[in-house]
């Protein structure tokens, strides 16, 4: 909406645009399937008297969508209705929104294993790729760093086409390597402590919880 800051538009490009999140929030061209969140979701009487509603837990709304799905009722996307959902107001508080929706990934792929799909990952081999090149920019040559240019280069002309606005594009620049930083680092630090060391407090209540328990 109009009356939404600068910042707050910098933050949507970064949530949906396909160079950032593959387009799986909002975008028309997808590498996932169509899950409805919380913010665009619409469901009958009878889906609610089956499956019921929200979870207690990070990434509900993809929880639920899933109990849906499963439960053998048609998921489909109206593409005519708009919605306007305010972003978050400030980069902090975005960091720290991407960075719980990186670790609820996992314990999405604990509570529905086929759920985890190759485009959840790509946040993740990005901020490794960044640290290699960034590594290798300091030890070996600067034109390590290109590849990074590049890509930043891409989310400035793509931000300034879609807004048309030279100050949006400029914030979404610093919002997108957030997006795709945060989750990564969330979604690694999860993947770590949970899949590989199996520890943390949640994951045998996970397990629990997909097995009906």
């Amino acid at each position: 909406d109009d009356s939404f800051s600068d910042t707050q538009k910098a933050i949507n490009f970064a949530m949906t645009s396909f160079l950032t999140t593959g387009g799986i929030r909002g975008g028309k061209v997808s590498l996932e399937k169509f899950t409805p969140r919380s913010f665009n979701m619409g469901y009958t009487r009878e889906v609610y008297d089956r499956v019921g509603g929200f979870r207690e837990m990070f990434s509900e709304d993809i929880d639920m969508s899933m109990r849906i799905r499963q439960a053998g009722f048609r998921i489909g996307l109206v593409r005519q209705a708009s919605v306007f959902h305010k972003r978050r107001v400030s980069f902090g508080k975005f960091l720290r929104q991407v960075y719980v929706f990186g670790m609820s990934r996992i314990t999405l792929k604990l509570l529905y294993p086929s759920s985890l799909k190759a485009v959840h990952t790509l946040p993740a081999l990005a901020v490794v790729a960044g640290v290699v090149c960034c590594v290798l920019a300091a030890a070996v040559s600067p034109w390590w760093l290109l590849p990074i240019g590049v890509y930043l280069l891409a989310v400035l002309s793509a931000a300034l086409w879609q807004s048309r606005s030279i100050k949006v594009a400029l914030l979404a620049v610093p919002a997108s390597v957030i997006q795709i930083g945060g989750y990564g680092c969330g979604f690694i630090r999860a993947w770590f402590t949970k899949i590989f060391l199996r520890r943390g407090r949640n994951v045998d209540e996970e397990i629990r919880i997909r097995k009906g328990r």
